[in-house]
């Protein structure tokens, strides 16, 4: 992997590349059922948070955190197995197929079937789940077929630095996970309809048994096969991530029949409200799909300092920042028309995530070196990249765990448009600043810092200006 001259016009058709990708049409992320708390008020006092994990939050957040060990204990085992670039090739394969899962089904599926789910009758939410389901098979079965089919070509666009041979051996693994997400896709319909039935466990058993899966696979397989038992252990978790749902979904007399965009009402306005979603997703998972192409440029083991990095910094964003504020919504939606009691409902979870992630950023940047040796095993050569990349990137994990609070003040609010042109701007400078820093400025040897420097330009911009945005918007509020 080494700098291209011409690598700004190579990022501008990247860009492009997936721009249109994600306008002509993100491993299970339990932050879409963590959203499901929003039948308890979270308030910012003890109370309220044993309200929160007594009605099935208890549950989803047990989960989350459990999916994140084991997300750590699967990144150990990769360690382990596949040294220096295979690291690197591993990481990079998964982001392919995860870009577009996170885009158009995990960002979208509980968001879009839950509001319409919750308005019909028995047998008309029974026409909806089917309907839903047979799109999301249909629809992203072929696009995934397509990505399992000729790999290469989206190997070729997402990690395009790493050389023919290299790109050969990414593209076998990310055959196998285009299969996974599929998998993955349709569990998620079936974890909606559990969702919106408020039933909790398949939602909370099914990403720790597909991660757990992962980690087996990897565990038993990887030293005799190899990176192609990364792939198997994927489909396998995801299989299973699936079964338990299906499972639970006809043990509670559930049914599936053979409808399309049925009842009418249910799917009105669909098209629109599913276009909105995945532009609000789109900057994000850009952004780290960038991160990767940029890194397929550098020295052997950058992405895998890099993600060993990011998956640590931020596993307060996952058990922090998105349950408060996922639980945060639906009090903030209901005092729309009350901007006292919305100040103080974002006063109260500010405080909360601050409580919560700015001891776990002091001791991950104080301690980088150790956790990256105690956690994963590392050592040498991705020791000496990650330590500094952690370090850096954990100063900014408290600004992170705030953004999705702020953002979900004007989604309470019906603005759905001014979180898209934020998160827009402040991806749009953290990708630059990163290209410029991993590709112009910085030598090989620390070329990787620049990209966790953009993510900390990506997480500090977004905080100023989603924080400032909702200030004037209260004050603007009390001033009328």
């Amino acid at each position: 992997m080494t700098k291209d001259p011409f690598f700004s016009s190579k990022l501008l058709c990247f860009l492009s590349s997936l721009l249109f990708n994600f306008s002509t049409f993100p491993l299970f992320d339990v932050r879409a059922s963590i959203q499901n708390l929003h039948k308890i008020p979270f308030r910012g006092t003890l109370r309220n948070v044993k309200k929160v994990l007594s009605a099935g939050g208890a549950l989803l957040m047990g989960s989350a955190v459990m999916s994140k060990l084991l997300g750590l204990l699967r990144d150990r085992l990769l360690v382990s197995h596949f040294p220096g670039e295979e690291l690197d090739w591993v990481f990079a394969a998964f982001r392919i197929p995860d870009f577009f899962f996170f885009l158009l089904v995990g960002g979208t599926v509980s968001t879009l079937f839950l509001p319409r789910a919750v308005e019909l009758d028995h047998l008309e939410r029974k026409k909806f789940f089917s309907s839903f389901l047979w799109l999301v098979v249909v629809v992203f079965g072929l696009f995934c077929l397509a990505g399992a089919l000729w790999p290469e070509f989206f190997v070729q666009m997402f990690a395009t630095g790493f050389s023919a041979a290299e790109r050969i051996e990414i593209a076998d693994l990310v055959r196998w996970l285009f299969g996974s997400v599929f998998l993955l896709s349709v569990s998620s319909v079936f974890s909606a309809s559990q969702q919106a039935r408020q039933k909790f466990l398949s939602v909370a058993l099914a990403p720790v048994l597909y991660t757990g899966g992962i980690c087996a696979g990897i565990f038993f397989w990887a030293g005799s096969f190899g990176m192609e038992a990364v792939g198997w252990a994927a489909v396998a978790g995801a299989s299973v991530h699936l079964l338990v749902n299906v499972v639970a979904h006809f043990l509670g007399k559930q049914s599936l029949t053979f409808a399309w965009k049925k009842p009418r009402r249910a799917w009105q306005k669909f098209t629109s409200d599913f276009s909105f979603r995945t532009a609000n997703n789109a900057a994000f998972q850009i952004n780290l799909s960038a991160d990767i192409w940029i890194g397929s440029f550098l020295i052997a083991g950058s992405i895998g300092a890099f993600q060993l990095g990011m998956n640590l910094a931020f596993a307060s964003f996952t058990v922090v920042g998105i349950p408060l504020a996922s639980a945060a919504f639906p009090r903030l939606t209901q005092a729309k028309r009350d901007p006292a009691e919305q100040k103080k409902i974002v006063r109260d979870t500010l405080r909360w995530i601050a409580i919560l992630s700015v001891p776990a950023a002091l001791a991950l940047a104080i301690g980088a070196n150790f956790w990256l040796r105690f956690l994963f095993g590392v050592d040498g050569e991705l020791l000496r990249m990650g330590t500094p990349l952690l370090q850096i990137m954990a100063l900014s994990v408290p600004f992170a765990c705030a953004i999705p609070l702020l953002s979900r003040v004007y989604m309470a609010n019906d603005d759905v448009r001014t979180p898209m042109k934020f998160s827009a701007i402040s991806i749009g400078l953290a990708t630059a600043t990163a290209a410029v820093l991993s590709l112009v400025i910085l030598p090989d040897e620390t070329a990787v810092l620049g990209l966790a420097i953009g993510t900390v330009v990506a997480n500090l911009l977004s905080a100023i200006l989603f924080g400032t945005g909702v200030w004037r918007r209260f004050q603007r509020q009390k001033n009328d």
